[in-house]
């Protein structure tokens, strides 16, 4: 009877398994009409992650009937380089014909090519896809295309990168498609050239492969060209070199490895030449055209007194923080109270698993794991970057002083996450290991999980109750890892992925908490009945101004505009202030006029109102009234407010 049971359990067992499987099968094969499928109902339905409803906290008096548009999740404060920035500068674009050079940001204006991949009339936007939608749609619409291409993209870019280092094992690749995209690195920096790095980077090496795979099918080879030739585009103009450099190093690995794995195995003909030097065409007329057009404005970064004059050595950063990806699961509920949740978010990863089985994975056997072993010795190369001092000749030659330790742990984190899809598949591919060993392992890493969480710096963040729960479950995802558990390991894996990264953004529908505010009404009315004039704004209100249009001396200046300064610095003896990428803040007073250094990315301006004449400024949006700083040449006629948040709009009179 007992025997009878058993059976009967183990054939429900297999059959439930032969269900998952035939839906994961189903799922995989289908995986482009799905893709696509999500994509519309976000573009209908106006889905976006966007932390724009942090807007409410500035700005909080919407139009009558109107929604803020959250459908669930918490906005990020500290996401302000997206809700502050990089969606400011995009919507500005839907309102002033996406210029090439945005003439509402700051006094003269900003370059669109270089400013955080804005959409432009410009051949640098052919290398932006997340910004197709702005152009062809509109603001709403984009702002759900851009987070639905580049999540999506990522998904399909990660899924082929697992086939690729798993050996075409479908249901690694699956995993891998959640594994790197809802990474908390790729989550908490999203909109941000973390993001935008890893989707071109990815999608690069997934034409690149797929290019010589597929290589029997010319369209495929024409259309693979084509994709190729964008990410690279894309790659290059992000700008953002501590970034950049090693994962351009890890581009060349890659590479390398596809050298390795096709040498041999087919023969190019004169379609290859066609392909590869259309490729190589289309990359030099985007790259060339856009640096031609935008190399004062990138001269000009270059040349800033912040970020343009870090120089990095390595060394610098503490060890115990290399295992920051334990933590991650908790941030999305609770704020890292020594840092900011953006700086600590990482890749969870196998690393310090492999380590140790090094010797036996790679001795003698490099040349059948040439991908595991370029990727173990590139994560060692990086991990002593941030580990060890280098002299600064060796770090300008290799371009590593572009690279900050914090940029680097990032680099090293995706660089292991990458050998650990390797090395996933290669143990489930092998014999098990001896318990003893995996005991070892196992032991090894707790060892070390527990120095980091209970000495370093984390140890300020978690409980104890916390540390217990992470070391129990780091256990049983190794053990169930090297055990070659493969159920256990998926729902444990998949579940910490997931938990960790869909917890992360909002899912919010359209762009309420921008467009329907009173005060943004009142902005509207008053630059279609005067339009073109020079506008001010106190507070948040220099990037809340430019996404309506209307030209606003203060702005987020991510080039740096010398000349602005004329009328308050005629002798540039204050250019450290504002020679940098800042958020230029502005207080109206009667106090004298002067620059303030809040931070290395913000300056406050304060202005009287001679200088609002002398600089020309014709509309004012302030927190407090300022009819009593009148003076015999210039008034003040107020025109909107108080509002709920305090804000008035006047015009200068003069």
């Amino acid at each position: 009877m007992e025997y009878v049971m058993e059976s009967r359990i183990q054939s429900q067992g297999n059959s439930m398994k032969k269900r998952i499987l035939k839906s994961l099968d189903w799922l995989i094969k289908a995986r482009f009409i799905v893709a696509l499928i999500i994509f519309i109902l976000m573009l209908l339905f106006k889905i976006h992650g966007s932390s724009i409803n942090l807007w409410d906290q500035y700005v909080s008096d919407y139009k009558e009937g109107a929604d803020s548009g959250l459908v669930v999740g918490t906005p990020r404060q500290i996401r302000s380089d997206e809700w502050l920035v990089q969606t400011p500068y995009s919507l500005s674009q839907t309102q002033t014909g996406f210029k090439a050079h945005n003439e509402v940001i700051t006094l003269n204006g900003q370059d669109m090519v270089v400013g955080y991949n804005s959409p432009a009339f410009a051949f640098a936007t052919i290398a932006k896809p997340f910004t197709w939608g702005y152009v062809l749609l509109g603001k709403e619409y984009g702002l759900s295309w851009y987070w639905g291409i580049k999540l999506i993209g990522l998904i399909l870019f990660s899924f082929e990168m697992g086939l690729i280092l798993s050996r075409r094992n479908k249901y690694i690749a699956l995993l891998t498609s959640l594994w790197i995209p809802m990474s908390a690195a790729i989550q908490w920096w999203f909109v941000s050239p973390v993001g935008d790095l890893i989707f071109f980077m990815l999608g690069f090496l997934i034409a690149i492969y797929n290019y010589f795979y597929y290589h029997e099918n010319k369209p495929k080879r024409l259309g693979l060209s084509l994709l190729a030739a964008i990410c690279a585009s894309g790659f290059i103009l992000v700008l953002y070199p501590a970034l950049q450099v090693p994962f351009g190093y890890l581009i060349l690995l890659f590479l390398l490895g596809f050298f390795l794995e096709f040498k041999g195995k087919l023969r190019l003909d004169k379609f290859d030449g066609l392909f590869i030097g259309l490729a190589i065409l289309i990359t030099g007329i985007l790259v060339g055209g856009s640096v031609i057009f935008s190399w004062d404005s990138i001269y000009a970064v270059m040349h800033t007194i912040y970020p343009g004059n870090r120089i990095s050595t390595g060394g610098s950063f503490d060890k115990k923080d290399i295992f920051l990806f334990l933590t991650n699961w908790k941030m999305s509920f609770t704020d890292v109270s020594y840092s900011n949740n953006s700086e600590l978010s990482s890749f969870y990863q196998f690393f310090f698993v492999i380590l140790p089985l090094a010797p036996v994975l790679f001795y003698k056997k490099i040349k059948a794991n040439f991908y595991g072993f370029l990727l173990f010795t590139y994560s060692c190369i990086q991990l002593l970057w941030i580990l060890v001092k280098f002299p600064l000749s060796v770090a300008k030659v290799t371009l590593w002083s572009y690279v900050p330790e914090e940029r680097a742990l990032l680099s090293f984190s995706f660089t292991a996450v990458l050998l650990s899809i390797w090395f996933i598949a290669y143990i489930w591919e092998h014999k098990r290991m001896n318990k003893f060993a995996i005991a070892g392992i196992i032991a090894l890493n707790s060892s070390i999980y527990f120095y980091a969480l209970y000495r370093g710096n984390l140890r300020l963040y978690l409980s104890k109750v916390e540390i217990v729960a992470i070391l129990v479950i780091s256990i049983l995802v190794m053990a169930s890892l090297l055990f070659k558990w493969k159920g256990l390991f998926s729902i444990l894996f998949v579940s910490i992925i997931l938990f960790t990264g869909l917890t992360v953004n909002p899912i919010v529908k359209g762009v309420a908490p921008i467009y329907e505010k009173k005060i943004g009404q009142a902005i509207t009315e008053i630059n279609e009945r005067n339009p073109d004039q020079l506008w001010v704004g106190e507070r948040m209100m220099y990037s809340y101004l430019p996404m309506f249009g209307v030209h606003t001396f203060n702005g987020v200046s991510f080039t740096p505009d010398l000349t602005m300064w004329k009328v308050l610095d005629p002798e540039r003896k204050q250019e450290k202030i504002y020679n940098r990428y800042a958020h230029i803040h502005a207080e109206i007073t009667d106090d004298k006029p002067e620059l303030e250094l809040l931070n290395p990315d913000a300056f406050v301006v304060r202005l009287d109102s001679e200088d609002i004449k002398k600089i020309g400024i014709n509309y004012l949006v302030t927190y407090k009234e300022i009819d009593d700083l009148k003076t015999d040449t210039v008034r003040f006629d107020k025109l909107y407010g108080p509002d709920k948040d305090g804000a008035y709009i006047y015009k200068a009179v003069y």
